[in-house]
């Protein structure tokens, strides 16, 4: 059981404290900035949107912060930015379609 609880916490900080973040920085900054920047970048703009986006969807719309609310919004948070990246840059686009292709290949023969 204590695997499973590092596990559990491990993923839980990845998933809240840097997942969307890290998507938001290349929305942000697209090219501009090294890896330890973004990596450092993503845990501040993480801990910044989570907590803003649950509160503000909690005072305005009445939203009740559970476990599933939550975790609903990061991922929303996370998904959001995400397609918003492949429909502007084409050829993270043609890179994403060629691997998928390719992952389905391998798959089928």
């Amino acid at each position: 059981m204590i695997i499973l609880d590092g596990l559990r916490i491990f993923f839980g900080i990845i998933f809240i404290l840097f997942l969307p973040g890290f998507v938001w920085s290349f929305v942000f900054f697209k090219r501009e900035i090294d890896w330890v920047e973004r990596l450092a970048l993503s845990f501040g703009l993480s801990i910044a949107i989570v907590p803003l986006a649950v509160f503000w969807l909690n005072w305005l719309f009445h939203v009740r912060i559970t476990l599933l609310n939550t975790g609903l919004t990061v991922g929303a948070l996370a998904i959001v930015p995400a397609c918003y990246l492949l429909v502007k840059t084409p050829s993270l686009r043609r890179s994403i379609t060629l691997r998928l292709r390719m992952l389905f290949e391998r798959k089928k023969g």
